[in-house]
């Protein structure tokens, strides 16, 4: 799946401004900073993109340290400032709701397939982060 993530994911990621790597990444606007995560499901096979927004500067965070804002990750951010980019169709009883790969097994093209899929939902991420439209994959940060 990292594979196709790098190939198809993290190039429209960039396009949009955001930087980081592996799994974290960000966008500074002028007066937000967008954070934004892939998150495998713990039990492997299906993963999320959970993202937010914040305002720019460093975090305080309720237990005492200070965080840089070039070192925070979308997990720093609470529950209500986030959302998460999920499956749609995933079973009423599949809390974690991701987007799955889970027998996929040497199939390339699957990966790159959901891959792509995944990156051409990312206009719901930024319709999410700029005025809180909430598109049909898109779910309020629930905390599982």
């Amino acid at each position: 799946m990292r594979k196709s993530f790098r190939k198809h994911l993290v190039p429209v990621l960039a396009a949009a401004g955001f930087v980081g790597k592996s799994i974290h990444f960000m966008r500074l606007r002028n007066d937000a900073q967008d954070l934004l995560s892939i998150q495998y499901w713990k039990y492997g096979g299906s993963f999320i993109l959970e993202f937010g927004r914040r305002d720019r500067g460093p975090l305080l965070t309720a237990w005492g340290p200070v965080i840089p804002e070039e070192s925070l990750e979308v997990a720093y951010l609470p529950g209500g400032d986030r959302a998460r980019l999920q499956e749609r169709d995933a079973p009423s009883d599949d809390t974690f709701a991701g987007f799955s790969f889970a027998g996929f097994g040497e199939d390339v093209a699957k990966y790159e397939r959901l891959a792509l899929r995944v990156a051409g939902d990312l206009p719901q991420v930024d319709a999410w982060l700029s005025c809180g439209e909430v598109g049909p994959d898109i779910a309020q940060f629930a905390g599982v």
